[in-house]
């Protein structure tokens, strides 16, 4: 038969927090990178105004910095096909 561990669960649901704490700081992080650190200061600011968008706000910017590569990348394509429509 099987024996149950003592604080199963409980490690359980500290292994998960943690991983959610290090995926939050990788979205700062990457927040912090991509719009500065006196940028997210002043968003930062605005929990007084409106709290329930600051996540939003922080999630899309995360997004973005973890796109940045593929639009920039998307973006020179099309340039470069605007250059050869040109050229033509």
């Amino acid at each position: 038969m099987t024996e149950e561990r003592p604080g199963r669960l409980r490690n359980a649901i500290a292994a998960l927090a943690y991983r959610m704490q290090a995926f939050t700081v990788v979205g700062y992080m990457g927040v912090v990178s991509l719009i500065g650190v006196e940028a997210l200061i002043v968003l930062l600011g605005f929990t007084t105004v409106l709290p329930i968008a600051i996540p939003f706000v922080l999630i899309v910017l995360g997004v973005a910095y973890l796109l940045r590569q593929r639009l920039s990348a998307l973006w020179a394509g099309i340039r470069a096909k605007a250059r050869r429509s040109e050229a033509e």
